[in-house]
């Protein structure tokens, strides 16, 4: 039997693809060519898009500023902000206007005298364009630097006291490649970490807004509140629209309301064609393409069989519905309640189980508990969500595929997978070399820790870190802590192979 090559899923560039960066003195390079991957598909010359400024060197400066008084709060209980957005969206010209109200509960327990906001489209050359800027009414200057909004406050936030934060902006959206998802292509528009947010406050140590890298995701994310209003300029235009949650239809558009949620996506297309499937509460849209009709439901079908898997194993579901989305794309990636899919995955799908389609659509799903559900620093310890997104797809080849031995030798063992399972993106080298240590050896730890504990204890420890971390930020000190609760095994043999920094 022939098998595809199975991507690492989720890693947002290869190493060597132009890359964000903070600091707006630096010049990129135009003749920058990526390096691909041992996954990723040829490079397509033909390129539209404009890449961000340029490439990081060496370790980046974490943006992780002090701003408040130090005095302890004794605050209970996290509150999220709600976000409120009216959207109106040409999309024809590739062009939003939003008006973005963030309603802003100070539960850090420390007294603020700023806010730092992630602005991703302002890495995009030419696409983010504010204008009003207010705080209760009274309008603010802000301080824009590549990814970084600042705003500094008139008068201190005391703990438990809230503000409303407006603003007014327009997208001008870039056209997509292989290696972006945000923006528009001939066939589809799709918005992802495309308006601004609050980053979260680390209590005692600032505001927590890494440097994008070469490899992994950079952003860090709380939970929040999210509500959108999102009309069309042209009333005539018929598309559909896959998100982060399930529409109510109005006028010329659509109304959007999700709680406790760590970043709306969406995407818009006239040419998609859909099959949805409701298992555990859970509505699953499949959105493809007309040429890729078998594929998008045979996805579907394995992503209803990965919900019960997880369910079963972590606890439910926290979102109501979850839309699978083709688009032009090289690899995976996750958001809430929806994921992406690269096209390559649809045209070269095999007809078997174990292929790029099936099994980084599993591994997306488990996302909605390891990233969702279960929040986590991507930037600095990637493998709380990668890993166990990864050993999910074990678990999934063993519940619904028993013989496991084909995944594991294909995903993992064939690439001899080595290196330090808490690498951070900035040291964890190129992309195969990430991908080995935080992925797949990440992948073996678990299974080792397993295979120690027993099965018994081991998925009883993993039911009850998704339940005491769901909708928090958990961190590698979080998964020990309650991995102790459950063993009173030896493991610091395990933890010294794997951790180059063993809790």
């Amino acid at each position: 039997m022939l098998f595809l090559l199975l991507l690492s899923a989720c890693s947002r560039l290869p190493i060597g693809t132009p890359v964000y960066n903070l600091d707006p003195t630096v010049t990129s390079n135009p003749n920058a060519t990526p390096t691909l991957t041992p996954f990723g598909p040829a490079l397509e010359s033909n390129t539209q898009v404009t890449p961000p400024a340029a490439s990081l060197s060496g370790s980046p400066t974490l943006s992780i500023t002090p701003t408040g008084s130090s005095t302890p709060h004794p605050l209970t209980a996290f509150v999220p902000a709600t976000y409120i957005l009216n959207v109106t969206l040409d999309y024809a010209g590739h062009n939003l206007a939003v008006d973005e109200t963030i309603d802003f509960p100070n539960s850090t327990a420390e007294t603020l005298n700023n806010l730092v906001l992630a602005v991703e489209p302002a890495l995009w050359k030419d696409c983010f364009a504010p204008s009003d800027t207010t705080i209760n009414g009274k309008t603010v200057g802000i301080d824009l630097t590549g990814d970084r909004l600042e705003i500094p406050l008139s008068a201190p936030l005391l703990p438990d006291a809230s503000l409303e934060f407006y603003i007014h902006y327009d997208l001008h959206l870039p056209a997509t490649d292989i290696y972006h998802i945000f923006g528009y292509n001939a066939r589809q528009t799709n918005l992802v970490d495309w308006y601004p947010f609050i980053v979260p406050y680390v209590s005692g140590q600032g505001w927590l807004l890494h440097a994008p890298a070469n490899v992994g995701e950079h952003l860090v994310y709380d939970d929040q509140i999210f509500k959108m209003t999102l009309h069309l300029t042209d009333p005539r235009l018929q598309v559909l629209v896959a998100a982060s949650s399930q529409a109510e239809e109005i006028s010329y558009g659509w109304y959007f309301h999700i709680g406790h949620i760590r970043s709306f996506a969406l995407s818009l297309s006239p040419d998609f064609q859909t099959d949805s499937t409701d298992i555990n509460g859970v509505k699953v849209t499949s959105y493809y393409f007309d040429s890729e009709k078998a594929q998008g439901q045979a996805v579907l079908a394995e992503v209803a069989k990965a919900i019960v898997t997880f369910g079963d194993l972590f606890g439910p579901d926290r979102y109501s519905s979850l839309d699978i989305v083709e688009t032009r794309y090289y690899d995976g990636m996750e958001y809430d309640g929806l994921f992406f899919l690269g096209q390559d995955f649809f045209t070269t799908e095999n007809g078997t189980v174990l292929n790029d389609l099936i099994d980084i659509a599993v591994h997306e799903t488990a996302h909605q508990w390891w990233y969702g559900s279960v929040s986590n620093d991507q930037a600095l310890e990637p493998w709380l969500d990668e890993a166990l997104a990864t050993f999910s797809e074990r678990l999934f080849y063993e519940r619904n595929y028993p013989d496991v031995t084909a995944w594991v030798a294909f995903r993992i063992d064939a690439y001899h997978p080595s290196g330090w399972v808490d690498a951070d993106i900035y040291h964890a080298g190129d992309s195969r070399a990430y991908t080995n240590a935080v992925y797949l050896r990440g992948e073996q730890f678990l299974q080792t820790l397993r295979e120690r504990m027993g099965d018994i204890t081991f998925f009883a420890f993993l039911k009850d870190y998704a339940a005491q971390m769901a909708g928090k930020r958990a961190t590698s000190a979080d998964f020990f802590r309650i991995l102790r609760t459950h063993t009173q095994a030896n493991l610091i043999d395990i933890i010294s192979v794997y951790f180059q920094n063993p809790h």
